[in-house]
């Protein structure tokens, strides 16, 4: 090394100890990712992979608590009613017995304990039940871009509250308005035009929610959350509380809910390219509501999915050749009813 470069190597030493620390280690531990809302990191995404279920291969479990469909008869506990429909689908129970619509026609019957039904003004396969199964919701357009939503009483059929929308001056509401949850006197309603509102039916109160771009697929008024595209169509989904529609808990461009849990903790996802109402679910995936994935399925088809608990699914599992109502839990699934053949 020569004499000048020698100096300047000593003048730089000296010039960094008088001004400056020595330089600290470089920190190697590794860094915990931040939360990706898409859903790419959270435990439990590693298992892709869903299990395939089969009536005959599980274990029996304890009877369904809730009402249900086998074939053409409503079985509730000991009770078994048939239905004189072709393709029943129960809403939820009703005023001394049960709400049940026919897909073919998407007509909705109040169908007595002795199986006799009568019709339910407005109500189809799309009318939303309250909790107690008091009153049932209906929505229709009476023009191009008017709609009425209204509140009926599920025992007689009476007209309690109705609402007009009109998309030329509801801003943000499109052509058509839905309701997405009925909690006492509470309605959630969803808007094509991406606007999510709560009508408070007796007083025909209304209070906007979000102005736009959340186009709801579910929600829950009692639990405070809810679950929609951020455009029209198959768009990304995302999950917030109803009270901060901005503070997003998951977000997915592959996945839509179909149903969230008692408590608002976990909910069902499927293929976002998949529309329950009229094409098959083959799978399904409990998740918590911050994306967290506890358990994955798959069949020949899903149907019925419904929350029995805060952890617990169940739903109408269809075979290869049997079908029964199953339980699932994050740990195991059992059946829920005998099997029987598919038919």
């Amino acid at each position: 090394m020569s004499e000048g470069v020698r100096r300047e190597d000593t003048r730089a030493r000296e010039t960094l100890g008088r001004n400056h620390e020595p330089p600290r280690p470089r920190d190697r531990r590794r860094r915990r990712p931040a939360r990706d809302v898409r859903g790419a990191r959270h435990r439990g995404a590693a298992a892709a992979g869903a299990t395939r279920l089969e009536p005959d291969r599980l274990a029996r479990g304890a009877d369904l608590v809730r009402p249900y469909v086998e074939g053409q008869v409503v079985v509730d506990g000991d009770l078994r009613v048939p239905v004189d429909l072709r393709r029943p689908v129960l809403l939820g129970r009703g005023p001394g017995g049960w709400v049940v619509a026919d897909r073919r026609t998407a007509r909705a019957f109040l169908v007595d304990r002795d199986g006799s039904a009568r019709r339910l003004p407005g109500a189809s396969t799309e009318s939303v039940l309250s909790a107690d199964g008091r009153f049932y919701t209906t929505a229709g357009l009476v023009s191009d871009g008017e709609n009425v939503v209204a509140v009926r009483r599920t025992r007689d059929g009476t007209r309690v509250a109705s609402r007009v929308f009109r998309s030329w001056i509801d801003e943000n509401v499109g052509r058509f308005v839905s309701p997405i949850d009925v909690a006492g006197r509470r309605v959630l309603l969803g808007g094509s035009g991406g606007r999510v509102m709560v009508w408070q039916w007796p007083r025909d109160r209304l209070r906007t929610v979000k102005d736009d771009r959340w186009h709801l697929q579910a929600g829950s008024l009692a639990d405070d959350v809810a679950a929609g595209w951020t455009a029209p169509g198959q768009r990304c989904t995302f999950v917030a509380p109803l009270s901060r529609p901005g503070r997003q808990t998951w977000r997915s461009c592959t996945e839509r809910v179909l149903a969230f849990a008692p408590g608002g903790r976990r909910m069902v996802t499927v293929d976002n390219g998949v529309e329950p109402s009229f094409q098959p679910v083959r799978q399904i995936t409990l998740r918590r509501t911050d994306g967290r994935v506890l358990g994955r399925w798959s069949a020949v088809r899903i149907e019925d999915v419904t929350f029995e608990s805060a952890t617990r699914v169940t739903f109408r599992l269809v075979g290869t050749t049997q079908t029964s109502m199953v339980r699932c839990s994050a740990s195991r699934c059992a059946n829920a009813s005998d099997p029987v053949p598919v038919g």
